[in-house]
């Protein structure tokens, strides 16, 4: 006989394969230069509600932005134009010591104006960091959707409701599989796929156009899922090598007391606005809590067996997860509605009010892994803060400790037996707000001179976090410090 430590492999750290890397999205670095604009586009600085998440529009506020864009300040047309800097940002990315990148590509860039045939243009710019990533052996983690699709798509078709759009957005996705097979083996077709609380950026949703947002904002997320899993037929049949992500924004919740009503509502709240989208994309099928709930809300989702054939057949590799903060909830003062819920007292919290809590993290991926046992990677995760360069160095060491408390987090995990592939910082460098669209709420581990209005040398600085993950990379997590005795 043997023992059971002989018979198993039990993981003390993260694995020499392990994937250290970082993510950014298109819509909040490149800028909108030779591609169409996007429902990102519209969303504007205000500084005087710069704290609100902005983004479901009106037809009326969609044709105003569009027709008089000088009454407003709309910071992601520029980005931090990553467009034309992105050979120095990608060589200050290399320099990290990376061993994964994860970023999206632009569906505006392929196909602006959603034509039969692609921007060359676009195609090319794209072609260019990905022969970069490659001769530095940098892995490509790519999104195919994050949450910026052509605005007239949006006007005309009401996005992802429109069974035409989903096909344009199919048609898009081959080609990009298809072009790219022997670059790139991992792919998240949607970003955040539950987080639907801006419907415009989303779901492609103009709130005016509908009679009832709720229900449309369901038969878009279902129409999500059905594209998404004929993306993936789709791409199994270009290789065998393509793995595919289920990406969620981690809102689960803790009951705010042990009072039962707290702790079931907490419960079911975690089903529909997190497990459920894992549930149909890892299992095939909705399960029966979700059914119930639009039995009794009366929302009705069109659909065929074809559809769920589809589902099933096509389920989803890995679970990709962005992890910031976490709240709780009260049954009396809380709604079932993504984001409703409250700062937990017990927790510290940035300027934001997103609290800081690595323990959540460990938590929330025992969950994952004890529900679906499917390979976890964090898609992004990082801290938000007001900074000014006014020295050669940003001392930014509140990032360090919040990145190392929640990487010896995922570390613990791994310890426990959940199978974690990669971790994605967000974000490499400070880049527009995808919610506010400032630029003071910077998560960057290198400083881009560029303030909330665009002005600025524009040029990068690498912080003192830059150098520490650095350092982290170089010895494999060896370096991070447990933050169980004195973490607070």
């Amino acid at each position: 006989m043997e023992s059971l430590e002989e018979l198993y492999t039990i993981q003390d750290s993260f694995s020499n394969d392990f994937l250290w890397g970082v993510a950014f999205s298109a819509k909040q670095t490149e800028g909108s230069f030779d591609r169409g604009i996007t429902v990102a586009d519209l969303q504007d600085y205000n500084p005087k509600d710069a704290t609100k998440v902005k983004g479901d529009l009106s037809e009326t506020e969609i044709l105003n932005r569009l027709e008089n864009p000088s009454n407003y300040y709309f910071p992601k047309e520029k980005g931090i134009d990553f467009y034309h800097r992105y050979k120095e940002d990608l060589e200050l990315i290399a320099k990290l010591g990376v061993k994964c990148l994860r970023f999206s590509i632009s569906w505006a860039r392929i196909f602006p104006n959603d034509d039969e045939i692609p921007s060359q243009i676009g195609l090319d710019f794209y072609d260019s960091i990905l022969q970069i990533l490659n001769d530095k052996g940098i892995t490509p983690i790519i999104t195919l959707y994050h949450d910026d699709m052509p605005v007239r798509l949006a006007l005309e078709y009401n996005g992802f409701l429109s069974k035409d759009i989903n096909e344009s957005f199919i048609r898009y996705a081959q080609l990009i599989l298809t072009r790219y097979k022997d670059k790139v083996n991992h792919w998240i077709i949607f970003n955040q796929i539950n987080l639907t609380r801006v419907g415009l950026s989303s779901l492609g949703i103009v709130k005016d156009k509908v009679t009832d947002l709720e229900a449309a904002k369901w038969q878009a997320v279902h129409n999500k899922m059905v594209t998404a899993a004929k993306i993936v037929s789709l791409g199994r049949e270009i290789s065998k090598d393509f793995r595919f992500g289920s990406m969620l924004a981690d809102f689960i919740v803790n009951p705010e007391t042990c009072e039962p009503k707290d702790i079931v509502f907490a419960t079911e709240k975690n089903q529909m606005t997190m497990f459920l989208y894992a549930d149909v994309q890892f299992f095939g099928e909705y399960p029966g809590y979700a059914l119930r709930y639009f039995k009794e809300n009366n929302i009705c989702i069109q659909s065929d067996k074809n559809e769920l054939k589809v589902l099933k057949e096509n389920t989803m590799d890995f679970l990709a997860i962005s992890y910031y903060n976490s709240n709780v909830v009260s049954a009396k003062e809380n709604s079932m509605k993504i984001g409703d819920s409250k700062i937990n007292p017990y927790l510290e919290a940035n300027p934001w009010g997103w609290t800081i809590n690595p323990r959540g993290l460990y938590d929330s991926f025992i969950r994952y892994w004890d529900r679906y046992h499917k390979p976890l990677m964090i898609a992004e995760n990082g801290f938000g803060a007001i900074e000014t360069k006014e020295n050669d160095m940003i001392d930014d060491q509140y990032r360090i400790q919040y990145l190392n408390d929640h990487l010896y987090a995922i570390k613990k995990a791994i310890r426990q037996g959940v199978n974690v592939f990669a971790y994605c910082l967000w974000s490499p460098f400070d880049i527009v707000s995808s919610g506010t669209s400032e630029m003071k709420k910077r998560y960057g581990l290198i400083f881009v001179d560029q303030d909330d209005f665009g002005k600025g040398s524009g040029n990068r600085f690498p912080k003192k976090s830059y150098y520490w993950y650095q350092n982290v990379i170089q010895t494999n997590g060896d370096s991070l410090e447990s933050f169980e005795d004195d973490f607070k």
